[in-house]
């Protein structure tokens, strides 16, 4: 008599093949370090422009008072920009001519 405690060995068909017995543990891998996503580049002038039209159209489709103030304020600080940069170029043509007439002064020869 075979004692009920001992097990039989599997056969070489089951042994080769992976019978049903208990497989092996497979040996846990360790996890591969992933790779961070590539950052999509930063857009350029022309999508940030296309984008902000974009979102204009939708505002303007929605609330078209809303989208008059937008375009006021933006109109109103190019507006400013100008002024400002008008204001320079009048100063430093003003100084110019200071200092060529002060050139002229001290040039003059004295009576």
């Amino acid at each position: 008599m075979k004692p009920k405690n001992k097990k039989a060995k599997p056969s070489l068909l089951a042994r080769l093949f992976g019978g049903k017995g208990k497989a092996e543990p497979e040996p846990k891998k360790t996890p591969a370090r992933k790779r961070p996503a590539p950052k999509s580049p930063l857009p350029s002038r022309l999508d940030r422009s296309i984008s902000e039209i974009k979102t204009m159209v939708r505002i303007g489709e929605s609330n078209p008072a809303r989208l008059a103030t937008i375009l006021t304020s933006i109109i109103k600080a190019e507006q400013a920009k100008k002024a400002k940069a008008d204001e320079e170029y009048r100063k430093l043509i003003q100084d110019i001519l200071d200092r060529q007439q002060q050139k002229e002064q001290e040039q003059e020869p004295l009576p």
